[in-house]
């Protein structure tokens, strides 16, 4: 089961980031010592390196 939580936002679109099932500690492959954060609806799995702590914080914000 996948759910929505508030740990984090895409820094590209500033959607919040799924975590469940797949979003955990398990690596994305065996040559990738990346783990997933969450997966973002519009772009997929997210590393860390990916995930803000605000939607403000994400490359395409824009709040007009």
């Amino acid at each position: 089961m996948t759910t929505m939580t508030d740990d984090g936002y895409c820094q590209r679109c500033g959607k919040p980031v799924r975590q469940g099932a797949i979003a955990s500690e398990q690596r994305a492959c065996c040559l990738n010592a990346t783990t997933i954060e969450g997966i973002c609806p519009t772009h997929g799995p997210l590393g860390p390196h990916h995930v803000v702590e605000s939607p403000a914080d994400a490359a395409d914000y824009d709040d007009s």
